[in-house]
């Protein structure tokens, strides 16, 4: 497909049978929209009645925007289209943009027509809620996702939406079919899927859509989570960032949270869009009191198979980061580095505690060596780590992380 934007309604006249228009039967059990983070791409299935078996012109409203060249016709059936035209409507009206198809037909009768394109008329941000209640031991999950229309047409199709930008996720097909076909390198962590939206009524503004109807309570657990340097070095290309300095200037927090872990459902988690959510805790009054925020389901955790949510800085227990050291050899295109992640426990009881760290420099590494329980990736360039400190203690846990390069 090319650029595109979305269908409106069909009319169809007929050439050559008089002045009388025809109207065209729109199938939208047919129809499809997919919800990129940056663009939509539609098909649309439109049946068409030919009173007689020679030319008709067809009139289309598609979306602002639109252009003749936008459009493409996915399947034309048993129709020949000759001609395609076009005329938009001004800028500031910001309306439709009409496209007339001449058409011929073997014979007189209904012939289905697909068309597709894109548009960046619609876009989608999605948002969760997590409710617990005072005893704190499971959690009940709902989230929404509003999209919103200024296309100037009202749209009821079947959708999905795709946590990524269009561009990359045509990338990442392209580069897995690559790494089948001929062995190059492909990233490990999987592709964004589409997540089914169902049937949707789309008109002008925002339409919400609830994304977990009678989703069952989760588990709920206290963790501490230790987090220094956070997504905001994360370099997502192939080779990897080999300044020296990169995570390591400057003073790396030293914070450790109280927090708590959430495992998710591979089943009803698979393609949720990320976005913000809030921890809200119901009292025994029905009042509600938030308890911490955090993001759920982002490219950095599409992998993970918990989710957490600081509520707050852990009293008694500190972090601290260290690199041990740093080797680059440009000749066998590897870069090598050791950290050494400390906890500091001043409580009277241990402490379990989630070590987060973010592979930031590239996409292509290897976890080499480590000394803590359950090394878990969580997305392409972030990793979790256990342990357990004693109380009134110190622990260490030391990893080396391996960059290659093509």
């Amino acid at each position: 497909m090319v650029r595109g934007a979305s269908i409106l309604a069909i009319v169809v006249g007929a050439i050559g049978c008089g002045p009388r228009a025809v109207p065209a039967k729109v199938t939208p059990a047919g129809d499809e929209i997919t919800l990129y983070r940056d663009r939509a791409v539609i098909k649309q299935r439109i049946e068409l009645e030919v009173p007689v078996a020679k030319s008709a012109t067809v009139n289309v409203s598609v979306a602002a925007g639109v252009s003749v060249e936008d459009v493409v016709v996915l399947d034309r059936g048993e129709l020949t289209i000759s001609e395609v035209r076009g005329r938009s409507a001004p800028a500031l009206l910001a309306g439709p943009t009409e496209l007339t198809f001449v058409v011929s037909a073997p014979h007189a009768g209904r012939f289905a027509v697909e068309l597709g394109y894109i548009t960046d008329r619609l876009t989608w941000d999605a948002a969760y809620t997590m409710t617990t209640t005072a005893a704190r031991t499971n959690v009940s999950l709902r989230g929404a996702i509003a999209v919103h229309n200024t296309t100037g047409v009202a749209l009821v199709s079947r959708a999905y939406v795709v946590d990524s930008e269009l561009g990359p996720a045509r990338g990442r097909i392209a580069e897995q079919l690559g790494s089948a076909l001929a062995g190059t390198v492909s990233s490990t962590t999987p592709l964004a899927v589409p997540r089914a939206l169902g049937r949707v009524e789309l008109g002008a503004g925002e339409t919400r859509i609830e994304l977990l109807p009678g989703e069952p309570p989760r588990a709920l657990r206290s963790v501490l989570v230790f987090d220094p340097v956070g997504v905001k070095l994360d370099h997502g290309g192939s080779a990897p960032i080999r300044d020296s300095n990169l995570g390591v200037q400057g003073a790396a927090s030293t914070r450790v949270t109280e927090s708590f872990e959430i495992p998710r459902k591979t089943a009803s988690s698979e393609g949720l869009p990320g976005g913000p959510v809030r921890l809200l805790q119901r009292n025994t009054d029905g009042s509600l009191a938030v308890l911490g925020e955090a993001r759920l389901f982002d490219v950095a955790t599409r992998v993970a198979e918990v989710d957490t949510v600081a509520i707050g800085t852990a009293d008694g227990v500190t972090g601290r980061r260290e690199r041990r050291e740093i080797t680059i050899d440009d000749d066998d295109k590897r870069l090598v580095e050791e950290f050494v992640l400390t906890i500091k426990n001043t409580r009277k009881v241990p402490v379990e505690v989630v070590l987060r760290e973010h592979l930031y420099r590239g996409q292509n590494w290897t976890l080499a060596y480590q000394t803590a329980r359950e090394p878990t990736k969580e997305g392409p360039q972030q990793i979790s780590l256990r342990t357990t400190v004693p109380a009134s203690s110190e622990g260490k846990v030391l990893y080396v992380v391996v960059y290659t390069w093509p």
